[in-house]
C-alpha cells in the first residue's frame, strides 16, 4: 500500500510558484486570441500550467458511463449530468481540456511537481496533456499521469476553475456555492494509492493574497489546501467529494472553513518518496 505522507507536503513551492505566474500569462493571452478566432480554447494552480476548451458531450451519448461495463459492472455509480454546466472534463476530446462554457469558468489541465523526479505528462508544459486511450464503461479517454523520484513534497495533475483576467492576466476565483462537492472515475495503475484531492481557496492560494507564498511552512504560509485523501485501487472506482468534509493540515496557514465562493483550483496529488501511476475520468460538480 502507497500512503500519503502529508508531513512533507507544502515545502519550497515559491521559486516554482513565480515560474508558472509567468507561464500562465503567457498562457492566457494565447487563449484569448484563440477564442476570438474561434469559439472555444485554452488556461493552471498550483505549481504549473497547461490549457485546453472543451466541447463536452451531451448526456446519454458518448462518454456517459450509463451502458457499458467497467471493470466493477458499476457504471450506474457515476453518470454525466444532463446540464452540461455542471461537467468540468470529460477528456473525450483526447486532451487535458475542460468545460469553459459555463459562466465564469476557465482553466485547463496541467502537471505539477517538486522538481526532484520525473513526470509524464511533464510539468511546465505550455500546452494540454495528451489523455490516455482508455475504455471504462462508454469512456474512451481518460487523464492519466505516472512518475517516481519526488523526494520533498510529490506531484500531481489539476486544473484551474475560474477564468484569467484578460485585463490583468491573473487568475480568478469561481462562486461554487451552488454545488455541493465535485465527483469522479478514478483508478491507480500501480497498486494502491492515496491521492489527496486539493481545492485551493482564497486563504490558502496564492492568488487569493490572503497567505505568504514566500516562506514554505508556518503560521502563514500558503498551499495547505483544503482537501481530502481518497484510496484509489487498479479498478475504476466512482469518487464523491463534498465540501463538507474537506480538512486543512497542520503545517501552514490554518482557517475555520472553507471559502466555496472563491475556488481556485481543483488538484489530484501523491506525496514524495513512491512511484504512481493513476487516471482520472469524467469529472464533474454536483448539486
Amino acid at each position: 500500500m502507497i500512503v500519503y505522507d502529508s508531513t512533507q507536503a507544502g515545502k519550497v513551492r515559491s521559486i516554482m510558484k513565480r515560474r508558472r505566474n509567468l507561464l500562465v500569462i503567457a498562457l492566457s493571452a494565447a487563449a484569448s486570441l484563440a477564442l476570438v478566432a474561434c469559439a472555444s480554447s485554452p488556461s493552471s494552480s498550483d505549481e504549473t500550467a497547461g490549457a485546453g476548451g472543451q466541447n463536452v458531450p451531451a448526456a446519454g451519448s458518448g462518454n456517459v458511463p450509463n451502458g457499458g461495463n467497467d471493470d466493477n459492472g458499476a457504471c450506474s455509480e457515476l453518470v454525466l449530468p444532463a446540464d452540461q454546466n455542471d461537467v468540468i472534463a470529460t477528456f473525450e476530446d483526447g486532451l487535458g481540456s475542460v468545460n469553459q462554457d459555463a459562466p465564469g469558468r476557465g482553466g485547463g489541465f496541467y502537471a505539477f511537481n517538486d522538481g526532484t523526479g520525473t513526470q509524464t505528462p511533464p510539468a511546465n508544459s505550455a500546452t494540454a496533456p495528451t489523455a490516455t486511450s482508455i475504455s471504462h464503461c462508454e469512456s474512451t479517454y481518460a487523464l492519466c499521469t505516472n512518475g517516481s523520484g519526488f523526494s520533498t513534497w510529490g506531484a500531481g495533475i489539476g486544473t484551474d476553475i475560474g477564468k484569467i483576467d484578460a485585463a490583468t492576466g491573473k487568475k480568478t476565483p469561481y462562486d461554487a456555492t451552488q454545488y455541493k462537492g465535485v465527483a469522479f472515475w478514478a483508478k491507480s495503475n500501480a497498486g494502491e494509492t492515496a491521492v489527496k484531492v486539493k481545492f485551493p481557496d482564497k486563504n490558502t492560494a496564492e492568488e487569493g493574497g490572503v497567505c505568504d507564498s514566500s516562506v514554505p511552512d508556518g503560521p502563514t504560509a500558503c498551499y495547505n489546501d483544503w482537501s481530502k485523501t481518497v484510496n484509489l485501487t487498479e479498478e475504476w472506482q466512482a469518487v464523491t467529494i463534498t465540501f463538507s468534509e474537506l480538512q486543512q493540515e497542520t503545517w501552514g496557514a490554518i482557517y475555520d472553513a472553507f471559502d466555496i465562493t472563491t475556488l481556485y483550483a481543483l488538484q489530484f496529488q501523491v506525496g514524495p518518496n513512491i512511484a504512481f501511476d493513476f487516471c482520472i475520468d469524467d469529472l464533474i460538480f454536483v448539486r
